[in-house]
């Protein structure tokens, strides 16, 4: 199916997989918009369902319809680029869709504003028939609901806080895509967030206020990866790839206008911005792929006869230092990972559970028992959400919780989980507990402890049939509905 649009000021690229009980919802968003100077790419990945037979029904003009022989995982590449003619680059996926007047809103945008290089916007969530999803703390509810921030604040907040984005809410300039290289090959986790960071290392970029994208949560999670070994591993490693993107702002002013926190690195006027962020990395965040990234730019700085004494002049830094630190970060897991779990805490009022409000602790595991305590100096709290670590798979038992020497009843854990005897399996990468208050209450302290085990390789290997099971049991299920509101953050394949 091939169009006839000759040079069409934008140009839509729909991909499709597996999604043939929305996608025509989605190509008739598009077709419909109130601007119609477009070309529509739809790719159909090798669905093996009726995606590719409805995609066929349509014969618009404006459509370029293209169907892989073998799945390909994915269709942004550059040589299909090639043959774009639109002005402005638009993503659509399957199962969402857009407003009508989402095009002609932020084509009239970006014709107005030439300093800005994409155009996003606000999100409403859609359930799986279509209608508004409004539950306040499922973890898409607010993500992608921004307020406008220049370039430099962005990037500050990619860095602590990962995508704030919806990839199908942007219209970039095409000569950005191009000329910028917006595309992550190899990257199969984190493109999106990639991407925007690359995006913004030259270019400002707004969101518009109207909820002009329906983003579709589906009832079985079915558009969240996170929880997959595989996925969690290739995170890491892709966050390393985006560190390597920051370490691309040399400029002074604009480094400390992204970082703000970097001016205790600031020395007589001077600073190395490499260390400064090597440190914030190490000191400022608990991720992995950038502790990596860190670790070896600093050891690169003390190998380097000019910055090595640059950085004793400066901060008193020498590879004794950096001696310390590589025999401090186990990046490696030498150290058994039985014996060291990262556990948080997430404290809720009425406004639900969020980054911000969030302790986090490394603690030592002894004889498969863990004791934790987390100070929280009197805040008001409502729910408390405790994730006894990260990355593992466990099982719990003689849960005990306690507020302010307060005994509080057993906790709900809130997700896939069932019982062995007395343990209680966990199958998540992100096992997570729900200390209900009932009411909105002052807390200073709070104590949890627990037996603890990792479960079963034998468990393990029945891990995607395990979970698929317990989501089959658990899915018309009042406290499956409710872990909705209180799971984090992932994002959407």
């Amino acid at each position: 199916m091939k169009g006839i649009c000759s040079m069409p000021i934008v140009t839509v690229l729909l991909t499709s997989y597996n999604h043939g009980d929305y996608i025509r919802g989605s190509i008739e968003s598009i077709l419909n918009q109130t601007f119609k100077d477009f070309e529509l790419y739809i790719i159909d990945d090798c669905s093996s369902d009726n995606s590719w037979d409805i995609i066929q029904e349509y014969k618009d003009d404006r459509i370029i319809a293209i169907r892989h022989e073998k799945n390909e995982g994915g269709c942004t590449t550059r040589a299909l680029y090639s043959g774009f003619k639109g002005k402005y680059f638009a993503m659509a996926h399957c199962d969402d869709m857009w407003e009508l007047d989402k095009l002609e809103k932020q084509v009239n945008y970006l014709e107005s504003h030439p300093e800005a290089g994409a155009c996003f916007t606000n999100v409403q969530l859609i359930d799986d028939d279509g209608n508004n999803f409004d539950q306040e703390n499922h973890p898409y509810s607010h993500v992608f609901l921004n307020e406008n921030m220049t370039r430099f604040e962005w990037l500050n907040h990619f860095f602590y806080h990962g995508n704030r984005l919806c990839h199908p809410s942007s219209l970039i300039r095409m000569d950005v895509q191009m000329k910028d290289d917006l595309f992550a090959a190899g990257l199969g986790a984190l493109p999106d967030y990639y991407r925007w960071v690359k995006l913004c290392l030259k270019h400002e970029i707004y969101v518009h206020p109207d909820k002009l994208t329906k983003f579709r949560i589906h009832a079985d999670e079915s558009n969240t990866s996170g929880q997959t070994p595989v996925n969690q591993i290739r995170v890491h490693n892709e966050f390393y790839q985006i560190a390597k993107l920051y370490e691309t702002i040399q400029n002074k002013d604009e480094f400390l206008q992204v970082f703000p926190e970097a001016n205790e690195y600031v020395v007589d006027g001077r600073i190395n911005v490499d260390y400064a962020l090597a440190q914030i990395m190490l000191n400022k965040t608990n991720n992995k792929g950038f502790h990596f990234y860190a670790m070896n730019k600093l050891m690169e700085l003390v190998r380097n006869e000019k910055t090595k004494d640059e950085l004793i002049e400066l901060y008193g830094f020498t590879k004794r230092d950096v001696c310390n630190i590589s025999g401090r970060l186990d990046l490696f897991h030498v150290i058994a990972d039985d014996e060291y779990l990262t556990t948080s805490l997430f404290y809720a009022n009425e406004e639900g559970f969020s980054e911000e409000h969030k302790l986090s602790k490394t603690i030592t595991m002894m004889n498969n028992h863990f004791k934790v305590t987390f100070e929280l100096e009197n805040k008001e709290v409502k729910q408390l959400r405790f994730d006894p670590t990260e990355g593992k798979y466990i099982s719990l038992k003689n849960i005990s919780v306690l507020i302010d020497n307060q005994k509080y009843d057993l906790p709900e854990v809130i997700r896939y989980h069932e019982m062995d005897g007395d343990w209680i399996d966990i199958y998540s990468l992100d096992p997570s507990l729900l200390i209900d208050l009932k009411k909105t209450t002052l807390v200073n302290k709070v104590v949890v402890e627990a037996d603890i085990k990792y479960i079963e390789n034998s468990k393990l290997l029945n891990y995607e049939n395990k979970v698929e099971e317990l989501r089959r049991k658990s899915i018309d299920n009042l406290s499956i509905k409710q872990l909705l509101s209180v799971i984090k953050n992932r994002g959407k394949r």
